[in-house]
């Protein structure tokens, strides 16, 4: 299983960045970076939920709960394909999902 609290290298680059240009950036990369865990807490455990009831509906050979919930997981992967920009006084931090 991959290690959904995990960011990528840019993001901590970005967060680098960030943290050299002003004095307030202390309050802003940790408000950024508690932002960022969630935003991808959120993602990972609503792929994990969704692909969980996906194997259920397939263990009961439900093909209307399959078809629904892997539409759904499509519709989930493709709400965060281009990845969350977060934004915290005038800084923006991109985020990418896998």
């Amino acid at each position: 299983m991959e290690k959904p609290f995990r960011l990528d290298g840019d993001v901590y680059r970005q967060l680098s960045i960030i943290n050299r240009l002003e004095l307030r950036a202390d309050l802003t990369v940790q408000s950024l970076y508690a932002k960022a865990v969630l935003e991808h807490s959120l993602y990972h455990f609503r792929e994990q939920h969704l692909k969980e009831q996906i194997d259920q509906a397939l263990e009961q050979r439900d093909e209307q709960a399959f078809y629904s919930l892997t539409d759904a997981l499509n519709d989930h992967r493709d709400r965060y394909k281009g990845g969350r920009t977060l934004h915290e006084n005038g800084f923006r931090l991109h985020l990418t999902f896998q």
